[in-house]
């Protein structure tokens, strides 16, 4: 596949499922999430709770020059710890068959044995990072959007090992799909350290509004042929005084209209676009879409009329009045009967499963699409794989993860679905399903299909568009990549400041991006501004546009 360059400065990019990710929608919320009860690392007694190229993008083909088989170590089997993050926890007796089933695989074609271990979310910000000090024995593992293992937290800690010659001798499936463009985004200073998820890699913003509550007020035609944020505003404003409903928070942390990576910029939709923040873990800095220069995002005045504009909404009742306080996603709302719509973003190919769970027939309109969109590095360092410096068998933790990067292994289905027959069954349109008698209540395992390697290799859910792999992978090789694809902004040094603008950001962020603020937006924003200030974000900001330079001149 060849990415297109982008040699101008339109940046894109990807918010990471912590402070902003808040920023429009739920990251993982488009796939069906984990129901399961039980850590199976509460017993395990290994952890305590306490790109340039033509290549990528290019599908795994299996062959066996490049296959799994090629690479297969013999004599004694190699004995491989990997640590998977997860959506929930996953019950133990459920997990044992999933584990078995993968250690079939690898025996056969790695001679490898392989100790799985799922984390969920909240204990894989803690546990992890203390088994890699305690020097316990992790081989593979995630880097996540949780801010303590994050691939700039791992990498600013020295605890990621350099993969790129074992990469190069194990790794042809990887390099093969991601290329030398993609890999970039996990490289400092030409090597790699880490392998990003693949899968789709441009994004969109979504305006869902529900049909019924649009047709009761009279606006449907509106909505449908709008091309501006007013006729927008008129429609909600109709639909208020029918139904006494608004516009619901997107994700937890209170977000209506700021959609990352989206910016519903200016009065048409035209104008909206979408930005890269470098890498940047904390979500508070971006490139300004005009000069490249870094900036925190909040002093921008493209994000600052966006959030006036969620101010003024709220103040008019089209903002669902708890969305600060809220700790239900937008699409569990809307499901429950609460809110008449939400603004997301969703990656491209999923407005199918978005709409499904909000539980209506939704009008649907993109402000912002994704060919305003292109390829950055947080598109890439958000989920994926990286080998802790204390691992045992880096050439095995690579030689799995190339395993996983194949689709005929089938350890991407394994890994997202179970066990097919147990846990799901492909229909005759070629979709995973539920088999007869299962529900997301009662499966005994159950993922998503976005954590674990190349997602394109992974049989869709019903509910997408049965071409919807196609579909994503089309949109990659179609996408322009940013000028910036591989800089990360690196915080060594920098950890007390940007804690501090961090808890600052913590402070406001539910009443500032719901729109919620009790007194005077102008007022109560510039105290946002100046606690920032106080923190020392000029700081950050400083020496972020020095590494960027840097950066630039390298590249």
């Amino acid at each position: 596949m060849k990415l297109k360059k982008l040699f101008s400065m339109v940046l894109a990019g990807v918010m990471l499922a912590g402070v902003l990710s808040g920023c429009g929608g739920n990251p993982e919320g488009e796939a069906v999430k984990t129901t399961q009860a039980a850590d199976k690392t509460a017993q395990s007694g290994k952890a305590t709770e306490g790109a340039g190229n033509e290549t990528t993008g290019v599908e795994a083909t299996g062959s066996d020059e490049k296959g799994s088989d090629a690479a297969a170590p013999s004599g004694e089997m190699t004995e491989l710890t990997v640590i998977l993050r997860t959506l929930g926890t996953v019950d133990e007796s459920a997990s044992e068959a999933v584990e078995q089933a993968v250690n079939e695989i690898t025996q056969r074609e790695l001679n490898m044995s392989v100790d799985l271990m799922w984390i969920d979310s909240a204990k894989y910000a803690t546990q992890v990072p203390m088994m890699i000090t305690g020097n316990e024995k992790v081989d593979l593992m995630m880097f996540t959007p949780n801010t303590s293992t994050t691939y700039n937290t791992l990498m600013a800690q020295n605890q990621l090992m350099d993969i790129t010659d074992v990469l190069n001798e194990y790794g042809p499936e990887i390099k093969a799909t991601l290329g030398d463009d993609l890999l970039k985004a996990t490289s400092k200073e030409g090597r790699i350290y880490g392998v990003g998820n693949y899968g789709p890699l441009t994004f969109k913003e979504l305006l869902m509004i529900r049909r019924d509550l649009a047709d009761a007020a009279g606006v449907t035609e509106k909505i449908e042929n709008a091309t501006t944020w007013t006729e927008i505003e008129e429609a909600l404003t109709a639909i208020s005084e029918q139904s006494g409903q608004g516009i619901v928070n997107a994700d937890i942390n209170g977000s209506v209209l700021v959609a990352n990576p989206a910016l519903s910029a200016g009065e048409k939709f035209s104008d909206g676009y979408v930005y890269d923040n470098l890498g940047d873990s904390s979500n508070i800095f971006m490139a300004n879409k005009k000069t490249g220069k870094v900036e925190c995002m909040y002093f921008d005045e493209d994000v600052r009329q966006v959030l006036r504009r969620t101010y003024d909404w709220y103040q008019k009742g089209l903002v669902y009045k708890d969305a600060a306080l809220s700790q239900d996603f937008g699409t569990t709302l809307l499901k429950n009967g609460v809110g008449c719509g939400l603004i997301t973003t969703t990656e491209v190919g999923g407005e199918q499963t978005s709409v499904a769970a909000a539980g209506y027939d939704m009008i649907v309109l993109n402000p912002v699409d994704e060919n305003a969109s292109m390829i950055t590095t947080g598109n890439l360092t958000k989920f994926g794989f990286c080998v802790p410096v204390t691992a045992l068998e880096p050439e095995a933790a690579i030689q799995f993860l190339n395993l996983l990067y194949t689709k005929e292994s089938g350890l991407g289905d394994l890994l997202s679905w179970g066990i097919e027959g147990r846990d799901y069954v492909i229909n005759a349109d070629g979709m995973a399903e539920y088999p007869e008698g299962v529900t997301a209540e009662n499966v005994p395992y159950h993922i998503a299909d976005f954590l674990y390697g190349n997602r394109l290799n992974v049989t869709p859910w019903v509910g997408n568009d049965p071409e919807i792999r196609e579909i994503q992978k089309a949109a990659n090789e179609a996408a322009e990549v940013s000028p910036y694809l591989g800089f990360n902004v690196d915080n060594t040094g920098l950890e007390a400041t940007l804690t501090a603008c961090s808890n600052v950001f913590e402070k406001y962020k539910s009443t500032i991006l719901s729109g919620s603020a009790s007194e005077d937006f102008d007022t109560y924003y510039q105290k946002f501004l100046d606690d920032l200030t106080a923190a020392g974000v000029d700081e950050l900001v400083s020496a972020y546009q020095e590494q960027l330079d840097a950066w630039v001149a390298k590249n």
